[in-house]
This record gives C-alpha cells, sequence and structure tokens, in this order.
C-alpha cells in the first residue's frame, strides 16, 4: 500500500538521483519561549516509512523550543523535482549507539563543532568575537584524536509525521499537484487542495 510517507521516500530518492543540492536539507521550525517561530536548516540523516531522521545536539534550542511545547514543522522544497512538502507531527529524542556510529560518519568538520558546543561553549552561545571561535576550533582540532567519541549531546531526533503536505509543481499551467495527508486512527486521510 502506498502512503504518503512512501511517496515523500520516493521523492526524496529521486532528489537525491538527481543530484539535487538540496535533497539533503530542509528547514526545521520551533517556536520560542516567546511564542516566535524559530527556524534553521538541518540535515536529514533518513527518511521512510518510520519516519524523518535527525542527528541533533539535545542542548540545542531548537530541541529546548521542542521540549517545552512540543511544536515543529519540517519545510523542504526540492527544486530539480520542483516538489515541496511540510510535515508535523509527534517527535522522539533518542542517544543510541547507532547515533554514536553515524556521528563518526558525519564530516570531521561537523563532528568538530559537535565537539565545540559540549567542550567550549554551547550551539547558539554569544561569542566575544569570530577570532575567538577560530581559535578554539583550533585548538581542540590540535588536539583532535580519530577515536574521539561523541559528544554525550549528540542525539537523533526522529519525526514522527501525522499531518503532512506534498506539492508538486506543473511547469506548464501553475496547478499544481497539492494533497494534505493526515494520520487518522492509524491509517491516513487525503485531501487534494487548491494550489
Amino acid at each position: 500500500m502506498t502512503t504518503p510517507m512512501t511517496r515523500l521516500g520516493a521523492l526524496h530518492r529521486a532528489a537525491i538521483s538527481q543530484a539535487d543540492p538540496c535533497a539533503h536539507f530542509a528547514t526545521l521550525i520551533t517556536v520560542d519561549e516567546q511564542g516566535q517561530p524559530a527556524s534553521r536548516i538541518v540535515t536529514l540523516r533518513s527518511l521512510d516509512e518510520n519516519g524523518i531522521a535527525l542527528l541533533v545536539n539535545a542542548h540545542s534550542p531548537k530541541i529546548r523550543h521542542w521540549q517545552a511545547n512540543g511544536k515543529w514543522e519540517l519545510s523542504g522544497f526540492w527544486p530539480a523535482l520542483m516538489a515541496q512538502y511540510r510535515v508535523r507531527g509527534a517527535a522522539e529524542l533518542a542517544q543510541t549507539e547507532a547515533v554514536r556510529r553515524d556521528w563518526q560518519a558525519k564530516p570531521k568538520a561537523s563532528r568538530l563543532a559537535d565537539l565545540y558546543h559540549q567542550r567550549m561553549r554551547p550551539q547558539s552561545s554569544a561569542l566575544p568575537s569570530r577570532q575567538t571561535l577560530l581559535s578554539e576550533l583550533a585548538e581542540l582540532e590540535a588536539a583532535w584524536q580519530d577515536d574521539v567519541a561523541a559528544p554525550p549531546g549528540v542525539s537523533r531526533l526522529l519525526l514522527k509525521p501525522e499531518w503532512l503536505e506534498i506539492s508538486q509543481a506543473s511547469p506548464t499551467d501553475r496547478l499544481h499537484d497539492r494533497r494534505l495527508h493526515r494520520l487518522q486512527d492509524g491509517g491516513w486521510t487525503e485531501a487534494l487542495l487548491v494550489p
């Protein structure tokens, strides 16, 4: 049976196969303590029937926002396919050995940034200068060990869609195929929307 997540997964694989520069990225939106939207670009680690997995810093503002109010939305666009999506639902944060292995597969610069958040300054904290950041990163890199363990805050955020909108553009007439899916009582409903 084809589900909306099956369709989204197929679009994701197609974007990857077409070398879409946005294939592995999306915008995660949360709501901060003042009720304001806060968005940032995140890297998609996996997208399948189980949900959408991100590797995150468990102490980051985005996670604090989500833990405080449970609100999030993930939005993505794959220009090679002229397809966009928006997702809402439940989420789970986990720290597992698989997460640690995934962390080891990240580029060194990304792992260095994660270590910086743990050992030097928390993510999104204020810096006295750009030079401070560069000097502290150089200090960390000088002490780099290839077998360094993932910082304790490295976690997997699994987004479990309950609300999913997929829109695929029609370049000839601008009458996009736009569909809203909702998970209700274990099954998906679908509504065709005016583009």
